[in-house]
């Protein structure tokens, strides 16, 4: 079944195959994996140090490849079905977000291409495997829209991610301009925005180990990727007043569920002004008042009543 799903999800199961199921169920016969043996097996793996995150990742593939023998005959009951993931711990540390300042800190720091890279990455929320596949014949700097059409992974060419994610959206001035500094006056409409010399897709991997990840780390950014950009596009959109439909459908998911829990964060800043409203709203003061002049003026209108 493997050839029959995306490369990078290709890869991503082969990895969980040969690292942690075939290991394990490699030499069991399909009708001697039971409820228990599993079930031992995925609290053996929470409890070996793999966040709870990779150990459900890794049931969903045993359910997968086990679903699979089942629609197959070779397996009259699937037994991940009967199992139970682990009690899930309490939630991390919020996945590193930058806030505008760090972006500006960050961008004014790097070399290209990475610079442009990031800054286009937090002004259009594309996936980076999206803008390494962007081709200048996607790119209208009349209309100032970018059709999504393709992504890349490790250089090999695939569609978007789901059907949500094949679309167009705007881009404003300062991403236009950056477009338009890497434009050459011979470039082909089918050339890629960012490529080799040899005209081939630039790589997410070396260019975060070599450029982005070093000078994030000079600035003290720690734990931030070329994902974490994309976050911080839906978390200002999110700031800016913007719908939730409107940044589901900027960012190309496929749910509103997948943007409201993972992709939107609060910004602190907002949470503050957030909090004064609704001061503001109950109490009808703004908030310099200290709840000492709040409490005299309430003291002041008991005695003229």
């Amino acid at each position: 079944m493997l050839p029959t799903l995306k490369y990078a999800t290709q890869k991503n199961y082969r990895y969980i195959l040969d690292v942690h199921l075939l290991p394990t169920f490699g030499k069991h016969r399909l009708c001697d994996i039971k409820r228990e043996t599993i079930q031992s097996f995925l609290v053996a793996k929470l409890t070996g140090g793999l966040a709870w995150k990779t150990v459900k990742e890794i049931r969903g593939m045993l359910g997968r490849t086990l679903g699979t023998a089942e629609q197959w005959d070779y397996l009259n009951d699937n037994q991940v079905r009967r199992t139970k993931l682990p009690r899930r711990p309490l939630r991390p540390a919020p996945r590193p977000m930058l806030m505008p300042k760090d972006i500006c800190h960050l961008t004014g720091n790097l070399e290209e291409p990475a610079r442009s890279i990031a800054v286009l990455l937090v002004l259009t929320g594309l996936r980076v495997g999206e803008l390494l596949a962007l081709r200048w014949k996607n790119v209208d700097l009349t209309r100032r829209t970018l059709r999504v059409d393709a992504t890349v992974y490790d250089g090999h060419f695939d569609t978007p991610k789901s059907e949500r994610s094949n679309r167009v959206i705007p881009v404003g001035d300062e991403a236009a301009a950056v477009l338009q500094t890497l434009r050459r006056t011979e470039v082909e409409t089918g050339d890629l925005v960012f490529a080799t010399r040899q005209g081939q897709p630039l790589s997410r991997h070396n260019l975060l180990r070599r450029q982005l990840r070093p000078v994030c780390n000079k600035l003290g950014l720690h734990g931030i990727t070329w994902h974490s950009l994309r976050h911080s596009h839906a978390t200002m959109l999110d700031a800016v007043g913007a719908s939730l439909g409107t940044v589901q459908a900027l960012l190309g998911h496929s749910t509103a569920e997948i943007t409201r829990e993972v992709y939107v964060h609060a910004i602190p800043d907002d949470q503050r002004r957030a909090v004064k409203a609704l001061e503001s709203l109950v109490f009808g003061f703004n908030g310099t008042q200290t709840d000492s002049t709040l409490s005299s003026s309430k003291n002041g209108d008991a005695l003229s009543n």
